[in-house]
């Protein structure tokens, strides 16, 4: 090996490693797609580089006034390029895919978040953000407190002695129920409020019947504040014919809870947990003084 050679071998071998993700990326001007991102970069307190998010980006409010890219499934290319941003975080499942080939093409900078339906994977998804934005020691902060709230609701959780059967319905169209079966966020939030989905024999979301939900005799049926407002109210949704038969429709035992925060595993997880727990199994039966949660 020449004199030249190993000199610049040393030289190599000097150079420090890139601290994180962010020492070789533009983090200036960010687009956040999928609302538990967006939440996230926001508890982070990186929100100053935030130009446009995608529709789903519910929460804080200060995200309501970002400029929009589409839907989280349904992004605009152009109108993604025309916000002219270095980077786009994006939740996994977030596309379609040739819109993401087309950024790609383009130059952009595209990071793909993986989903969670765990604990573990709200951090999982906390520790890329950060480490992506370049500020690891913020997102341990967050990662702390959040496993903290969360350890503190499953302990509550785990002294509750009933597991109320919970029929989650994502939607109503067409005179057909779609309900939550395995594998699925909604089967996620329930286990960890302590209760159980009834639907155990389908993976992800399925077109179910009357006679099908009359033969999962569901303790309740929960739903996402949207889809409820959407058909008419509560009364309204207890009344659709599908539901009526049934026994938590009879008795008006219907939870309806805002969408991101009961499926989006996000920073506030330990929040849905909490007050899912708390209206399956009623106040009473659960005592739990929840920290808040404030940005790192």
């Amino acid at each position: 090996m020449t004199l030249s050679r190993r000199a610049l071998l040393a030289g190599l071998a000097a150079t420090p490693l890139l601290p994180s993700l962010a020492a070789a990326r533009d983090t200036s001007r960010l687009v956040s797609v999928g609302g538990s991102v967006t939440e996230t970069v926001y508890f982070l307190s990186q929100d100053s580089r935030l130009i446009g998010a995608d529709t789903t980006s519910l929460y804080p409010a200060a995200a309501f006034d970002l400029p929009k890219v589409g839907y989280m499934r349904n992004l605009s290319v152009e109108g993604v390029l025309s916000l002219d941003p270095s980077l786009m975080l994006a939740v996994e499942g977030s596309g379609p895919p040739n819109a993401l080939d087309s950024l790609r093409a383009a130059g952009l900078d595209l990071v793909m978040v993986p989903e969670a339906r765990d604990i573990d994977g709200v951090v999982r998804k906390i520790e890329l953000i950060a480490d992506v934005l370049g500020v690891p020691d913020k997102g341990n902060t967050l990662v702390r407190d959040i496993e903290i709230r969360a350890k503190t609701v499953s302990d509550a959780v785990s002294g509750l002695t009933k597991t109320p059967r919970v029929l989650f319905l994502l939607d109503f169209r067409e005179g057909s129920l779609m309900a939550a079966g395995r594998g699925t966020a909604a089967e996620a939030i329930i286990a960890l409020a302590g209760g159980q989905l009834v639907f155990d024999e389908f993976y992800g979301y399925k077109p179910i019947s009357t006679e099908s939900a009359l033969g999962a005799d569901c303790d309740v049926i929960l739903m996402m504040d949207q889809t409820v407002e959407r058909l008419g109210g509560p009364t309204a949704v207890l009344e659709l014919g599908p539901l009526q038969p049934l026994r938590a429709a009879q008795e008006g035992r219907l939870i309806s809870m805002d969408g991101l925060l009961m499926l989006g595993f996000g920073p506030r997880t330990p929040d849905a947990m909490v007050e899912l727990a708390g209206r399956l199994h009623g106040p009473d039966a659960l005592s739990v003084d929840l920290p808040a949660l404030t940005p790192a």
